[in-house]
């Protein structure tokens, strides 16, 4: 992609300019009266989202982090589509989905205020996957950067049978020690436990991440929190249109093995995923399209009760 032409033709001054990113990758740069942020168009990833009135970034981008054509970027919030998790058997594509791994176009670009910048993301039909992926669709992402942060994924399904999909928002995020955080909002409720063949359990107290966690909670909250006393804050995560969230934390022996990550990485992220995946499928009928938005919005620290970790 031409930076310049993406300037000329989206640049928003004072507010929204393209650069070349690492990789050579063409990435947005944002900073507005509320906050900085960065994306790139490869993969349609918001890298980086910082309030100004924070002293950290809400999301956690690893040091490791491949920028190559074909890989996906480790941190940030990927988009994991139109599958989450493994690949079709007998399909040479990756693990949840083919979306982080290209190119999107820029839609528009649009300066909302002097403190919130709007930008919309589409990524296109390839009628070179249709021999592993046949439907034809269009996916969009919209990016509303301002005092907090939202994505809005809208799939259109422009074909004449009926869409399957999966899906999630795989957010990483930066915390001060994951020893230290709790997720709440999803007690009382169902999991899948990945790292146990997929066994049914149940969650009758917080969330909290002493060792590897890796669950797929069901008919989940709209509104769940992570708190994070080293950081002084928490991240409030707002869903529509998701009755699914993933959470997941390699741990350190896990973490040690993965190469986009140092090893003492895993401390400093969690990633509290919201989707529609394992048992909520989507079926998009002809000329309809769905939407899953995600609201993410840092506030200061409310102590909980210790005796729940």
């Amino acid at each position: 992609m031409d930076i310049d032409k993406l300037n000329d033709e989206h640049g928003l001054k004072g507010q929204l300019t393209f650069i070349k990113g690492k990789g050579e990758f063409p990435f947005i740069s944002i900073q507005n009266k509320s906050a900085t942020a960065i994306i790139s168009l490869y993969a349609g990833q918001v890298l980086s989202f910082k309030p100004h009135s924070e002293a950290e970034d809400l999301l956690f981008l690893s040091q490791k982090a491949f920028y190559e054509d074909g890989r996906a970027i480790r941190g940030g919030i990927p988009v994991c589509w139109p599958w989450f998790g493994s690949n079709f058997k007998g399909c040479d594509l990756p693990d949840h989905g083919f979306v982080r791994n290209g190119l999107w176009d820029v839609v528009k670009t649009v300066a909302v205020s002097e403190s919130e910048t709007l930008i919309t993301l589409r990524f296109k039909y390839n009628p070179n996957r249709a021999d592993c992926w046949p439907p034809i669709f269009i996916l969009e992402l919209d990016i509303s950067v301002g005092e907090s942060l939202t994505l809005n994924l809208v799939t259109h399904n422009i074909g004449r049978k009926t869409l399957y999909v999966t899906q999630a928002l795989h957010a990483y995020f930066l915390v001060g020690d994951i020893h230290k955080v709790a997720i709440l909002g999803l007690e009382e409720s169902y999991y899948f436990d990945k790292l146990d063949n997929d066994q049914q359990k149940y969650q009758d107290d917080i969330v909290t991440v002493p060792f590897e966690v890796d669950r797929v909670y069901k008919d989940v909250s709209s509104e769940l929190t992570i708190t994070d006393p080293i950081f002084n804050r928490n991240i409030v995560v707002t869903s529509n249109h998701s009755k699914t969230a993933i959470v997941w934390n390699p741990g350190r022996n896990v973490s040690a093995h993965i190469v986009d990550l140092k090893p003492e990485d895993y401390k400093r992220f969690i990633c509290l995923e919201a989707g529609n995946v394992v048992v909520d499928i989507l079926a998009i009928q002809p000329d309809s399209a769905v939407v899953l938005t995600v609201n993410y919005k840092i506030q200061p620290h409310k102590l909980i009760n210790q005796s729940s970790q």
